[in-house]
């Protein structure tokens, strides 16, 4: 488990460090020395832990199995511990260019046109005459995560973790461009959806844009 922010400035020379690096350094047991942190950071630490890395036969085993749709929402609901909102960048990365587990083409179905039918969103998900325009301009060989931030942008002021990336040209709804790079233009053509469609003033909505 690595210290990644503290709010005492008399601590930020441990950011980075390991919980069990400073056990070690101080003499102490790790869990007397994560208690005895904690309570002098007056317990507004960040700490990040990694996942156990997942062979790549059993990633590609599943990210390749057509009973897998790409995602990671709990509805907000960790916020401040996983943003979640990554999830797109690093499955063209890793899937598609650092292990060519599956071509691009059917990144951008897995990605889109999939989790739209498992959604019951028939008009989403695919660019064809008469659909939304929702489309994302990138370079795949410019993509690249970079480390999490704080966003101050919920009620009273609260904040989220949140990941942003390079490599991204344009985000466009509805044919209306919203982002240009990590830049947003205060554009917002979204519309709530029902089940089964897209149109606009639905009696039972679902949000169509995050």
């Amino acid at each position: 488990m690595k210290i990644l922010e503290v709010n005492n400035k008399a601590l930020k020379k441990y950011e980075g460090m390991t919980m069990g690096d400073l056990a070690s350094q101080q003499g102490k047991h790790v869990c007397d020395c994560l208690l005895d942190f904690v309570l002098e950071d007056d317990l507004k630490t960040d700490f990040e832990s990694s996942p156990k890395p997942t062979p790549l036969k059993s990633l590609e085993e599943i990210a390749c199995s057509p009973f897998t749709v790409p995602g990671l929402s709990d509805g907000g609901a960790h916020a401040k511990f996983n943003p979640g909102n990554f999830y797109t960048t690093s499955f063209l990365i890793d899937i598609v260019r650092e292990h060519k587990m599956m071509d691009l083409e059917t990144a951008h179905w897995k990605l889109s046109k999939y989790p739209a039918m498992a959604a019951g969103l028939l008009d989403r998900g695919h660019i064809a005459e008469g659909m939304p325009a929702d489309i994302v301009i990138y370079n795949l060989d410019e993509l690249k995560l970079k480390d999490s931030s704080k966003l101050y942008d919920f009620p009273a002021g609260d904040w989220r973790r949140i990941v942003r990336s390079d490599g991204y040209y344009y985000t466009i709804c509805n044919g209306v461009v919203t982002f240009e790079g990590e830049t947003c233009t205060g554009a917002t053509p979204g519309h709530l959806l029902r089940h089964g469609s897209s149109a606009p003033g639905a009696p039972i909505h679902a949000l169509s844009r995050l």
